[in-house]
């Protein structure tokens, strides 16, 4: 593993800090489906990278998994999010795709049913920042747009197994983000109308 991958990984582990300290502070509210999706796949998905020896999306992923399994940890000490009954739908299709991904042998079959999966995961916090977006942490879904670049760099050889992760949770971060400003800003100004 470089030194960059290293940074990536780094870079990924302190998107929870303001995620944790905003669910400390009662400000942000999680889509407990989403982060707990993500840390079962990301921890599988780690193991598999480190064992196949594409190492930039094992550092990634390590990384994610641990800021996950954190965020799941605070936000149910101070029960702080959400679970409805389209969390529950999300987490059948996640539960339906990590069967496929169990049942299959194929390393790129993997790679593609981790991001189908993590993007049936991912939807519950879309919808979250749709309709409150002051109840998520930019923060958090920025500094992992950092860190998704740094891994894209360090990866030595751009294979699809290499780059398909660092470069769909990249693209997944920047929609959350985006998804937050526009909202706050919409949220914004009809606050402003009003007055």
């Amino acid at each position: 593993m470089t030194p960059l991958m290293l940074i990536a990984g780094l870079i990924e582990l302190s998107t929870a800090f303001p995620y944790i300290r905003d669910v400390r502070n009662g400000k942000t509210h999680p889509a407990i489906v989403s982060w707990s999706t993500w840390f079962v796949l990301a921890a599988i998905a780690a193991m598999a990278s480190f064992s196949e020896g594409v190492y930039a999306s094992g550092a990634i992923l390590s990384a994610l998994a641990l800021e996950c399994f954190l965020i799941i940890v605070f936000s149910v000490k101070k029960f702080h999010f959400a679970y409805t009954r389209f969390d529950v739908f999300c987490q059948l299709g996640a539960l339906v795709g990590l069967f496929l991904w169990w049942w299959t042998d194929h390393p790129l079959f993997a790679l593609i049913s981790f991001v189908v999966i993590d993007a049936v995961g991912s939807l519950p916090t879309f919808r979250h920042a749709w309709r409150m977006p002051r109840e998520e942490t930019l923060l958090t879904f920025s500094l992992a747009i950092v860190g998704n670049l740094v891994a894209l760099i360090a990866i030595p050889i751009y294979a699809i197994p290499e780059i398909l992760v660092p470069a769909y949770l990249l693209v997944l971060n920047s929609m959350i983000s985006i998804t937050i400003i526009y909202r706050n800003r919409v949220k914004l100004a009809k606050e402003l109308l009003k007055f």
